[in-house]
């Protein structure tokens, strides 16, 4: 066990459990206040399950009563479901390409979209690249043509030091 020097700006070891002890007491608290949010919400989940679940098995039953069977409704609503949550997924993963590039410094997010630009209409229709694209071009619709045009010069072995921009 550590011992506890006393003297000027410290505390007794007395003084010092306390306030592990109070600490302590505060954990304790968090603990029973986060167990009891922790019920409630199972509860009120499982009351909103159960409301939902009664609206769907009255659907369910007037279908049945038309001839459509509960299996076919639900192959439909999960496959809904599941095309739900992986276009969230596809969203999601756009907007964190998208963030990716809105964090890069101005000059290597002008050569980033220029790069999605060379890479042509299959790459910049996705969302990473349309989003460049279309923020590149609604920001400098003037450069983009002279950065195409240098460096389609520099690829064919064109001095342009001399030249003046294209019209």
């Amino acid at each position: 066990m550590a011992t506890i020097r006393e003297g000027r700006n410290r505390a007794t070891p007395e003084e010092a459990a306390s306030f592990a002890s109070e600490i302590d007491r505060i954990e304790q608290n968090r603990e029973v206040k986060l167990d009891e949010l922790d019920a409630e919400f199972k509860k009120r989940k499982r009351d909103l399950n159960k409301q939902f679940d009664g609206e769907q098995k009255s659907i369910f039953d007037d279908a049945k009563k038309q001839g459509v069977t509960k299996g076919t409704l639900k192959a439909i609503v999960n496959g809904q479901k599941r095309i739900r949550k992986a276009e969230e997924a596809i969203e999601a993963a756009k907007e964190k390409a998208r963030d990716g590039l809105d964090n890069l410094e101005e000059e290597a997010r002008d050569y980033a979209v220029d790069i999605v630009k060379a890479l042509g209409d299959d790459f910049a229709g996705f969302g990473l690249g349309a989003a460049a694209v279309e923020r590149e071009e609604a920001e400098k619709p003037d450069q983009t043509g002279e950065i195409v045009r240098a460096a389609s010069e520099a690829w064919n072995g064109e001095d342009t030091a001399n030249r003046q921009p294209a019209e």
